[in-house]
């Protein structure tokens, strides 16, 4: 089922911006905690508790996780090379070039893993915001935050509600599926949620699309950017 505004205008005078999240939503797996099960020493699990437990946000945890990685550069592109996307995002990709509309990757996950999964789908001219991974030395890696906020309530380290203020002249559509995603899905003209998405999307009344994979997303999405209307609160229902 798929909702949109029924106050159509005849020409469309705000753009749309496609803002998607990539662990467990692009990737079909979180690549930072498959990197932690495989490199990580100790101690990285009790860090997720605490995260888990709300003691710590998400930027602290991931900078202590990180900070207990122990590979080299071939090792870590080694396991990259095992990680699998949804192939039904490339679809996607070409429907938002068909339509001309931006697609931006916005993640709290790790810039460097990002870029190498893309670049193995051909998917490297695609925009990506997120936390900026360093190797330090052969074995040791650390996180800068290029996109953090002070202020942002899930204290990620790459915060998406800053990332979408910037985008303020745009309508903005959030595909996500967790924590990270649950500020900026409050303020996006429309979601598409998976996961713990889904039950936060409709704990607060937010209005969105569930699927399973992107091939649940081309139709609806499709039909939302071929139609010139502007958003409010009254809403009809699409099949």
């Amino acid at each position: 089922m798929f909702l949109i505004s029924q106050q159509h205008s005849t020409t469309p005078t705000i753009p749309w911006h496609i803002l998607c999240d990539f662990d467990g939503t692009i990737s079909l797996n979180d690549t930072t905690d498959h990197l932690l099960e495989t490199f990580a020493q100790s101690g990285w699990l009790d860090i997720e508790k605490q995260w888990e437990q709300g003691q710590i946000g998400s930027k602290v945890c991931m900078q202590k996780q990180i900070a207990l990685l122990d590979m080299t550069e071939k090792q870590l592109h080694d396991c990259l090379d095992q990680v699998e996307i949804d192939t039904g995002f490339l679809e996607l990709v070409k429907i938002t070039s068909q339509y001309h509309i931006p697609l931006t990757i916005v993640s709290d996950g790790l810039d460097v893993v990002i870029q190498y999964v893309l670049r193995r789908y051909n998917l490297a001219h695609l925009p990506i915001i997120a936390n900026h991974l360093i190797q330090v030395d052969e074995r040791h890696w650390e996180l800068e935050f290029p996109n953090t906020n002070p202020r942002c309530i899930s204290q990620s380290g790459t915060c998406k509600c800053k990332v979408a203020q910037q985008h303020a002249q745009e309508h903005i559509i959030l595909i996500g599926d967790g924590r990270s995603d649950f500020c900026i899905a409050e303020t996006a003209d429309y979601v598409f949620a998976k996961k713990s998405l889904i039950e936060h999307c409709r704990q607060k009344k937010v209005l969105h699309t569930p699927f399973k994979s992107f091939a649940d997303i081309h139709q609806p999405l499709a039909k939302l950017l071929h139609s010139d209307f502007e958003l409010d609160d009254s809403v009809m229902v699409i099949a």
